[in-house]
């Protein structure tokens, strides 16, 4: 059985979403069961979204990492 390739946009989700767990982990600290509770966990700041629905857009994801970046820094408004 020949392994499948990803198609172009497949590739991209997956690149991206691996970006946005990559970033949400070193928020978390390396603890990753506090990672996939803030990655599933709807946000205000996302508009009730959880960053994993949000970053299911190129767009939605910038959001999810601008959000990252904000709470690295302690800007939380």
């Amino acid at each position: 059985m020949a392994a499948s390739r990803l198609t172009p946009a497949e590739s991209d989700r997956t690149v991206r979403i691996a970006r946005v767990v990559d970033m949400s982990r070193v928020l978390m600290r390396g603890d990753l069961e506090k990672t996939r509770q803030w990655l599933t966990t709807p946000h205000d700041l996302l508009d009730g979204e959880s960053p994993l629905q949000r970053a299911s857009t190129e767009t939605g994801a910038r959001d999810v990492e601008q959000l990252v970046g904000r709470l690295q820094h302690g800007v939380f408004g």
